[in-house]
């Protein structure tokens, strides 16, 4: 009890500054109070040869198993569910409505057997509380967290058979059996694993926020252009498959603005990046560049494919009206697409072949797809050629051809 309380302690130390600092942070104030909680109840039991009964256990026990519910609470508030707060004093009540009982002052086994019963429910709880929150937002160090928590529950429940059918955790002459020392030394470091892998969740957490932010445009939660790249690149780098580049911009996008204000135009933005996660494939690349423009990589779409998606999803646009303030705003798009067959080509062709496709939907007036199929000879070799010379070559060829 003396090592669970010495590293509870420095647990509700740590918790409560983070909350004292971050008063929104309810996952580290109950974990705070939770250890607090613990400390109080292990004191009061561990002097149970120098208190009264009535405090060391009567009240100890509650106290204890109140900490242990907090704890459960604190990982459902982690991953921002509301806490059960008769559940959570569920132990508690529990401890005082037995404690008048003959069979709880006089039994050293069925009070281990009750600690052991109340400890192991909510440190279960407390694992599945991690689980379920890893099905919405999957963290690296859910896994261990979720191991280390049931690995708690399984220690206290343990106990049972040991008390019922081994021996007393404590005889006459208050000598503790072998088991009970063994399994209480392993349960306080197991608790303070079990309350540092709140910390590790919320580091894991901290650095997936930095990552989503420094990958994701914070407007429409779409990829960013770095974010873009480096994810199709990476599909790029499959030869043997073909692939469709998007590059989308907004038709008269600065009237938006000039004319309804720059909130109107964010709701624009929003509404069509909403559309454009629900119009493409689920296997797309998808991203805002910057401004009205966004672009996305179909990959193992071909030239007739990947003009059909476009065009459903400008009519899309098209139709789709954007309440605004009381009224509706509406908007176009055109859409520039570069097709590459099987063999390779480096994404900045890609990007720049559709790009001249798109200045083409822009010149012949707005509101259209145009698209091409980049040469496989050029599509060779474009190693050898920087890439905006090879789509102004390909650019003239597609003119010529009068593209859809």
């Amino acid at each position: 009890m003396i090592v669970y309380a010495l590293g509870t302690l420095v647990v509700a130390v740590i918790s409560l500054g983070i909350w004292w600092h971050d008063r929104s942070n309810k996952a580290s104030a109950l974990l705070g109070f939770a250890c607090v909680a613990g400390i109080v109840g292990a004191i009061l039991h561990g002097l149970r040869l120098v208190l009264p009964f009535w405090l060391s256990t009567g009240l100890g026990f509650p106290i204890a198993f109140v900490g242990i519910g907090l704890f459960w609470s604190a990982f459902a508030a982690f991953d921002n569910r509301r806490p059960n707060y008769l559940m959570v004093f569920a132990g508690a009540l529990l401890s005082l409505a037995i404690y008048p009982l003959s069979l709880f002052q006089d039994s050293t086994v069925f009070r281990a057997v009750i600690a052991a019963m109340v400890f192991g429910v909510y440190n279960g709880l407390a694992a599945w509380e991690v689980y379920r929150g890893g099905l919405r937002e999957p963290l690296p160090s859910r896994p261990l967290a979720c191991a280390i928590n049931l690995g708690h529950a399984l220690l206290w429940l343990a106990r049972i058979p040991f008390a019922l059918f081994v021996a007393p955790p404590v005889d006459a002459q208050e000598h503790y059996a072998a088991w009970f020392v063994t399994l209480s030394l392993l349960s306080a470091l197991s608790n303070m694993f079990g309350m540092f892998s709140v910390a590790m969740l919320a580091k894991d957490r901290s650095e997936r926020r930095y990552k989503i932010a420094a990958e994701t445009d914070a407007l429409t939660g779409l990829d960013n252009r770095r974010s873009f790249i480096a994810k199709t690149e990476e599909m790029l780098a499959r030869p043997a498959e073909a692939a469709a580049m998007l590059v989308c911009d907004l038709d008269y996008f600065k009237q938006v603005n000039d004319t309804d204000g720059h909130l109107a135009g964010d709701r624009v933005l929003v509404t069509f990046a909403e559309l454009l996660r629900r119009h493409m494939p689920e296997n797309a690349a998808v991203a805002r560049f910057g401004g009205e423009e966004f672009a996305c990589l179909l990959p193992g779409a071909r030239l007739e494919q990947a003009r059909a998606v476009a065009d459903a999803f400008r009519q899309a646009v098209e139709r789709q009206a954007i309440p605004f303030e009381g009224r509706t705003l509406s908007v176009t798009v055109s859409i520039g697409v570069a097709v590459k067959g099987e063999g390779r080509a480096p994404l900045d062709l890609l990007l720049a072949s559709a790009d001249t496709m798109l200045y083409l939907a822009k010149a012949e007036g707005r509101n259209c797809v145009r698209a091409m199929q980049l040469p496989a000879a050029l599509a060779a070799s474009a190693g050898r050629g920087g890439a905006s010379d090879q789509a102004g070559a390909v650019a003239g060829r597609t003119l010529n051809s009068r593209p859809a």
